[in-house]
């Protein structure tokens, strides 16, 4: 079996308190923006990395099960709340195409 490499992964420290900053990780792999670097990322975690990060936007390694296990923690919290304002943003769209739909209908009377 191939090992895959993955460049910023192997630039991060190991651990959560040793965690790198976007900013410092963008000037230590010459890139243009914390942009390019978070698109980076997801082409590595997508290709199977375990990158995990802050909620302060450090990078790092996991040291162990437990800061892997928190990490999926926050991500599911997060997902959770992005999926209510999901909710609520498509009821509020729903409702606006109905009564769009009731006033279109007014106009023809």
């Amino acid at each position: 079996m191939k090992n895959k490499v993955y460049p910023i992964m192997q630039q991060l420290p190991v651990g959560k308190e040793n965690a790198i900053s976007s900013e410092a990780l963008v000037e230590q792999l010459h890139l243009t923006s914390k942009r390019e670097l978070q698109a980076q990322i997801a082409k590595e975690r997508n290709a199977g990395a375990i990158i995990l990060s802050t909620t302060t936007g450090g990078y790092y390694q996991s040291s162990d099960r437990d800061e892997i296990a928190e990490f999926i923690r926050t991500l599911e919290k997060r997902a959770k709340n992005t999926m209510k304002v999901l909710k609520s943003a498509r009821k509020f769209l729903k409702n606006i195409e109905g009564q769009m739909s009731i006033d279109t209908e007014d106009v023809g009377a």
